[in-house]
């Protein structure tokens, strides 16, 4: 009885050592599907943005935005792909604040391009010089939630040409 109790052990070792590495390679596969479902999810969308001016609509998808706390001001970062009014492709990249020395917004529309740090012909930017050139107030930004609206905005592409948003542009970076 000794032997089979010893060959009982054996056999129960050896099937919890078993069982181990069954389980470990048992585990590895459900660690590929969780890998593979997390690739395949589809990616967080943001509402599309449009942006009303006197020479038509930008719209734009934000590939990102966030809204956040810094210094006692609500600061926020946007960005993403769109259309211009004549339809080509264009990159809309938007930074700022909404109060105190951190509450200039800085906002380009890149013509040309469909993809972030590519620079677009005519490049409209609006930012307190832009302003300042054309003597008219800085846009304002204010932010509820996640939720950011920019009033007065004035772009440029040279100092000279000049492309008024009408109304605010209303961002939604709530997911």
């Amino acid at each position: 009885m000794t032997v089979s109790t010893i060959g009982s052990a054996i056999v129960a070792a050896s099937i919890v050592i078993g069982g181990g590495c069954a389980s470990e390679k048992g585990s590895a596969v459900p660690a590929k599907a969780a890998a593979e479902a997390r690739r395949q999810a589809p990616a967080v969308t943001f509402p599309g943005v449009v942006i009303h001016t006197d020479a038509g609509e930008f719209s734009f998808q934000p590939a990102s935005c966030s809204v956040g706390e810094e210094d006692g001001a609500q600061v926020f970062t946007v960005h993403g792909p769109g259309k211009g009014p004549d339809g080509k492709p264009v990159y809309v990249d938007i930074d700022g604040a909404d109060q105190g020395p951190m509450g200039d917004t800085d906002m380009r529309i890149h013509v040309g391009v469909d993809a972030q740090f590519k620079h677009g012909d005519p490049a409209w930017i609006s930012n307190s010089a832009v302003s300042h050139g054309f003597d008219v107030p800085a846009s304002v930004a204010s932010v509820e939630g996640d939720v950011v609206v920019l009033s007065g905005v004035v772009f440029s592409a040279d100092g000279d040409s000049r492309l008024d948003v009408e109304g605010p542009v209303r961002i939604d970076c709530s997911r």
